[in-house]
């Protein structure tokens, strides 16, 4: 007969009750080998003879809900699983446990760039954000494992046609518009894609589903300024005035110029502190760049916006921000402005480091000189070991920022009589 309750209450110290009979489950049982009776399925797997313990008797365990786990347990063995190998797998961890995993990981130091540098805070604000905005809402909640190349292309149409589109309050800077589209789904997905390398790294999952999976691929922007649109924009940065008429902010103006005239990348200039400036021998000794630390020589259009530049006491950087010790946070929306008052379309401070190249390579200089005055990743000139300005990339930044500053101040408004 199936096994009842009556027949459970009523068993002794060490015994074992079997299911038999019409309606019962084969190799279903309870056991009592100590106070509690237990339901247990006995299987046959590979030839062996295998024990399951199902759960105790009582909540929540009654008699008709065991003998239905043991149904499903024994679906799963004519599956060809093992009940108990299934059981004893750890949990599968979601997407979001393993961004948050990643994230401890690399604000540790543990995660390297391609440079083989930790990432550094801006990066590691970037990555929080496109997890939080983007990953965890679409695909946080699913199983790494249940991730594959399916649900990497869905996420990154989701992401492409603004399903994750948000206007977000932050702390420090109000709100944070959240957009999404093209370009914005192939940045998310790049950073799973990193993500999941160091899943496989780590054990967690056997390969990186979003390997192979196509992705928008923008143009590099090679977008500079024509030397038209130099001279119009050296007229605002004189008239220190957007299209409002309205006054820009003395820093921004100091920062567009500084660009314009050394090629360095808006976050080496905005975020440069006064140890990094060495008047004397006429360059920037820079601690902290995208390539590592790297040595620029500048010219002395540039030594002269640095010498007009009035210190802050007990700041650190050239442009302190107007709180704390932090560098300054307005451009932004302060080069937005320039570029409105100049008429120039399209652009962004990066266009300035173009407009540098570009500058340079119509004076003559090669490619591998450029490299140096830009301070790309491996020219000698960012060696640890070199402490003095090379010669001949002195000489080219002088006349590079000399050929700038000239055109800057060619559009200028005559002197007041």
């Amino acid at each position: 007969m199936p096994i009842t309750k009556t027949d459970i209450d009523a068993m002794s110290l060490k015994s074992t009750l079997w299911d038999s009979g019409r309606g019962s489950v084969a190799g279903f049982g309870v056991r009592r080998q100590r106070k509690h009776p237990t339901f247990c399925l006995k299987y046959s797997k590979s030839g062996k003879q295998r024990w399951y313990t199902i759960g105790r008797y009582g909540s929540p365990w009654t008699v008709d809900q065991a003998r239905i786990e043991a149904k499903r347990l024994l679906g799963l063995v004519a599956a060809g699983d093992d009940p108990a190998v299934v059981r004893d797998r750890p949990t599968p961890v979601s997407v979001g446990e393993l961004c948050d995993r990643y994230m401890e990981s690399a604000e540790a130091g543990g995660i390297l760039t391609r440079f083989n540098r930790p990432k550094k805070l801006s990066t590691l604000l970037i990555d929080k954000g496109r997890i939080s905005r983007h990953i965890k809402p679409l695909i946080g909640s699913k199983s790494v494992t249940d991730i594959d190349s399916r649900a990497v292309k869905r996420l990154i149409e989701d992401i492409t046609i603004g399903k994750t589109k948000a206007l977000i309050k932050t702390k420090l800077r109000g709100r944070a518009k959240v957009t999404g589209g093209a370009a914005t789904a192939a940045r998310v997905a790049d950073l799973l894609s990193g993500i999941m390398t160091w899943a496989v790294d780590e054990g967690i999952i056997d390969q990186n589903p979003v390997h192979r999976v196509r992705r928008f691929r923008s143009e590099s922007k090679q977008r500079f300024l024509s030397t038209e649109e130099l001279r119009r924009l050296g007229l605002v940065l004189a008239n220190e005035k957007d299209a409002g008429d309205s006054s820009i902010h003395p820093y921004a103006l100091t920062i567009i110029k500084l660009l314009c005239l050394t090629g360095c990348r808006i976050g080496e200039i905005n975020g440069l502190r006064w140890t990094e400036l060495d008047l004397g021998l006429k360059c920037l000794r820079l601690d902290d760049t995208k390539t590592g630390k790297s040595l620029r020589p500048i010219g002395d259009a540039a030594i002269a916006v640095f010498k007009a530049h009035r210190r802050m006491a007990g700041k650190p950087f050239i442009f302190p921000g107007s709180r704390g010790t932090a560098a300054y946070q307005g451009m932004g929306k302060e080069a937005a402005r320039i570029f409105k008052a100049a008429k120039i379309d399209k652009a962004s401070p990066h266009c300035l480091r173009h407009t540098f190249a570009s500058v340079a390579s119509g004076l003559g200089y090669s490619d591998g000189t450029i490299a140096g005055l830009l301070g790309h990743k491996g020219r000698g000139v960012t060696s640890r070991y070199i402490h003095i300005p090379d010669k001949a990339l002195a000489s080219a930044a002088e006349a590079v920022s000399a050929e700038i500053a000239g055109i800057l101040a060619s559009n200028k408004p005559p002197p007041a009589p």
